[in-house]
């Protein structure tokens, strides 16, 4: 299957043709009449897109015609980008970074481009005819119901139909953990969708089943079966942290260590492996627990699990009719809203035996019809003839393929734009966003500004069960992944577009691919020829990618700089000495790049620049002093940042800037001040060094921290430099940090280096309500403490380096009837001078420390 999507693309372009930027060029002659006569061409070829794209799954012929539309399309996106690049450059009037072509020179070249798309797509347009395509209106974008937010889709908390199943294989793990001598694997076979992980997540985390193991690992596999990783996920699991080992004979040695004289139970999830040898290999090293030590597999393959399993395996069967309807009925129905009418229980039944009894397919659907009230929307369901597909395998498909049928046609560009992240990857919302915002797959909309309308895009495909596992962290960083299955439907809509390449697979790229992902691999994976592609709109490189080695480049930086359609780029950790200039449509670029001191200045020439990724550019000093006229920069990560000295003036002219996570308060003339904060409406993280630097109060206040509502996470930091202490104005460190108040929304707070003798106002009357996370630095000259024990959402709380503290009493704990009430984890360290730490009788405190 490979869905062309070309409706989406020919709507952006329709869009653009009838946008102001083209009525600014001041249109006139050959130029005009080539677009007035696109225009008319596309409306004809729009007319018939929606019958050719229902048509496609029975028509190889329509199929192949669509994929020819959409190519054209996008030759003539990029030619209209062009257009638009040099509208913007001309009203924004920063000429002096761009050669302005001569007027009369640039409309000649643009009519002669036009003229020629314009022909490519008459030559298609003319074809259709020969599939008797019906003229229809597109049904209208599904609209987001506010009133579906109540769902709990998203957190999937309930789980139906697997009591038995579970209960089986606990009885069994608990039996085994006593009795049984050798190692025992136990294998989960079925395919996927049906909840083979959710159960084996249920097993590992029973009570009983805890109790009766000392030690517990769980490990993704996957279709990458290398023992060293494995071996490595299995030793950071049971640790808890990252392990740096990175040679196989010292990681199996720490595992054996490990596991020895230790009961022990392990799940493999998701194995494709299918090589006896990879398996004895990892087995060898596992063999060294307790009695009834205990591995668990998940698989689809039913040969993996009869090589592995030391016991009968469990095949993983669908849900029973009873259990597929009620799982239904708590997605479709909801709270009961649509239950008890006939019609549509009749017909929810008819659409639930399509769904054979798999979990994912009865989820998505399900999430499909809770939005729809009419009969005859659900009649349009149970006729729609994706149905109608050969084996088990497809027919599963195309019921979740459905599901991607009724989101609206950006949406669908959004979601099967996430194949190009290999499978079991983790992905980050906000690089999600950036990347769907960089590629224009995000619509404009008057009272959204694109961030906010890719976060509801994210939010609506979560509800969907598109993207699942979502995690968030307290500084409001969240994560997401895409089950297999669902993953496979994306990569069978945009394969041909979007192409991951995996650790050592040696992997065709496909001539149509405009968006590359290459995983981390070794330099001698010689396996692909860049410049035999057509131009790149996405180009992501994985960690350790060695670039002229994998990509038969002789000279890397002159094929980047020939990448004139590119949108992203993505360097990982690879080299970053390139110029930027002729890059004019570039919108996302990320370098992390440990050595690079400077940007290149051509950075700044990169007018269409939405999101600039530093993070981990260790070396880095400044920001080019021109930064103010990316003025499409939404985000700006320059997380690790620690060389930066300063920002440069006028970042706060930023109007777009949503995402922010450090600013360097300068010391030097000519630096930006922290008042560049003050209009920025920013969201998530924000990190302001260099606190010592400020010279008044008044400075300090304009800041305006206060009414930042979108904040989650507030580190300020003072120099902690012990060389500067003794120039450091502690006077003034008390007057800036009161004025430095945040919003009361603020859910994690950071204080570095502060040099007052008490804390502000604001903290010590607890003006921050929703604090999860504290922690208080260096504070060496500080001797009290607030009385943060009323904080009642306070998980974390940290306390280092508080030289000057001699008392820990009563003030602290607060005036309420229980002290902490959600704190799970309290350090206290380095305070030389602590003399006593009182605690008050009769109340509860720390009910949560273990």
């Amino acid at each position: 299957m490979a869905d062309a999507l070309v409706s989406v693309v020919v709507n952006i372009i329709l869009d653009n043709l009838n946008s102001l930027f083209l009525e600014e060029m001041g249109l006139a002659g050959s130029l005009k009449k080539e677009l007035q006569s696109l225009e008319s061409t596309l409306t004809t070829i729009q007319a018939v897109l929606h019958d050719a794209e229902e048509k496609q799954w029975k028509s190889e012929a329509i199929k192949n015609w669509l994929g020819k539309l959409k190519q054209a399309a996008y030759d003539l996106e990029d030619v209209l980008d062009d257009f638009k690049t040099e509208a913007q450059r001309r009203r924004s009037k920063v000429s002096t970074f761009f050669s302005l072509q001569n007027p009369l020179v640039f409309r000649l070249n643009m009519a002669r481009k036009f003229k020629n798309a314009r022909e490519k797509l008459d030559a298609i347009a003319e074809e259709k005819s020969k599939f008797h395509l019906r003229e229809c209106v597109v049904e209208a974008a599904i609209e987001w119901n506010e009133d579906r937010q109540t769902s709990s889709l998203v957190k999937e908390s309930e789980i139906l139909g697997r009591a038995d199943e579970k209960e089986k294989i606990v009885s069994m793990l608990v039996s085994n953990a006593s009795h049984h001598d050798d190692l025992s694997v136990y294998a989960i076979c079925g395919m996927g969708g049906l909840g083979k992980t959710t159960l084996a997540q249920l097993v590992y985390n029973d009570k009983n089943v805890a109790k009766a193991f000392d030690l517990r690992a769980w490990v993704c596999v996957s279709d990458d079966f290398d023992i060293k990783r494995l071996t490595k996920a299995i030793v950071e699991s049971i640790e808890g942290k990252s392990c740096d080992i990175q040679e196989l004979d010292p990681l199996q040695r720490r595992l054996v260590e490990m596991f020895v004289g230790k009961r022990f139970l392990l799940v493999l999830d998701d194995v494709w492996n299918e090589y006896h040898d990879k398996w004895d290999r990892l087995k060898q090293a596992l063999q060294c627990g307790a009695r009834g030590s205990t591995v668990i597999v998940t698989t689809r393959l039913e040969k993996v699990a009869l090589m592995m399993a030391t016991i009968p395996f469990y095949r993983l069967g669908c849900l029973s009719d009873d259990d597929s309807w009620s799982l239904f009925k708590q997605r479709a129905f909801g709270m009961g809203i649509k239950e008890g009418n006939v019609n549509l229980d009749a017909t929810g039944r008819q659409i639930l035996q399509r769904c054979g009894g798999v979990p994912l397919a009865i989820t998505a659907i399900g999430s499909i019809l809770r939005s729809k009230t009419q009969e005859s929307e659900w009649l349009r369901v149970k006729d729609s003839e994706i149905w109608d597909l050969e084996d088990e395998g497809k027919r599963i498909l195309a019921v979740l393929m459905l599901s991607y049928e009724h989101l609206p046609p950006y949406m669908k560009q959004c979601f099967s734009f996430c194949s190009i992240f290999p499978k079991d990857s983790v992905m980050l919302k906000d690089e999600l966003i950036g990347l769907w915002m960089a590629n224009g797959f995000i619509p404009s909309r008057r009272l959204l500004d694109l961030h906010d309308s890719g976060c509801e895009i994210f939010s609506e495909l979560t509800r969907r069960s598109f993207l699942q596992e979502i995690k968030e962290d307290v500084d409001g960083t969240v994560t997401c992944k895409m089950h297999d299955l669902i993953h496979d439907i994306a990569t069978s809509i945009m394969g041909h577009e979007c192409c991951a390449i995996e650790p050592n697979e040696r992997l065709k790229i496909p001539k149509t691919a405009r968006h590359l992902f290459v995983h981390n691999s070794s330099s001698s994976t010689n396996i692909m020829d860049l410049s035999k592609l057509q131009p790149l709109h996405s180009l992501i490189l994985g960690n350790e990618i060695s670039f002229c080695g994998i990509y038969n480049l002789s000279n890397p930086a002159q094929f980047i700089s020939k990448q004139k359609n590119l949108k992203v780029l993505d360097f990982g950790y690879s080299f970053s000495n390139t110029a930027f200039k002729g890059l004019k449509q570039l919108r996302y670029l990320c370098l992390h790049d440990g050595n690079m001191k400077t940007l290149p200045e051509s950075t700044i020439s990169l007018h269409n620049l939405q999101t600039l990724n530093l993070q981990y550019c260790h070396s880095l000093e400044m920001l080019p002093k021109n930064t103010r006229h990316l003025k499409n920069l939404k985000y700006l990560d320059l997380r690790c940042c620690s060389s930066l000295t300063s920002m440069p003036v006028g970042l706060g002219q930023l109007s777009c800037l949503r995402k922010l996570s450090m600013f360097v308060v300068g010391k030097d003339i000519g630096c930006g001040g922290i008042d560049e904060l003050k209009e920025l409406a920013l969201v998530g993280e924000l990190s302001i060094t260099g606190l010592h630097n400020i010279k008044s109060s008044t400075e300090a206040k304009n800041a305006n921290l206060k009414k930042k509502q979108n904040l989650s996470s507030l580190s300020l930091s003072w120099r902690v430099d012990s060389l500067e202490t003794s120039h450091h104005q502690h006077r003034n460190d008390e007057e800036i940090l009161n004025v430095l108040q945040p919003h009361s929304s603020l859910k994690k707070l950071c204080i570095f280096g502060y040099q007052g003798d008490r804390f502000p106002y604001w903290m010590m009357d607890l003006l921050l309500p929703n604090l999860v996370e504290i922690s208080l630095e260096d504070c060496e000259i500080c001797d009290q403490l607030p009385p943060l024990g009323k904080l009642r959402f306070l998980k974390v709380l940290t306390i280092k380096e508080m030289g000057a503290l001699k008392y820990i009493d009563s003030n602290f704990y607060g005036d309420m009837e229980s002290s902490f009430p959600s704190l799970k984890v309290l350090e206290i360290a380095m305070a030389p001078c602590l003399e006593e730490w009182t605690t008050v009788n009769g109340r509860e405190q720390f009910p949560l420390l273990s």
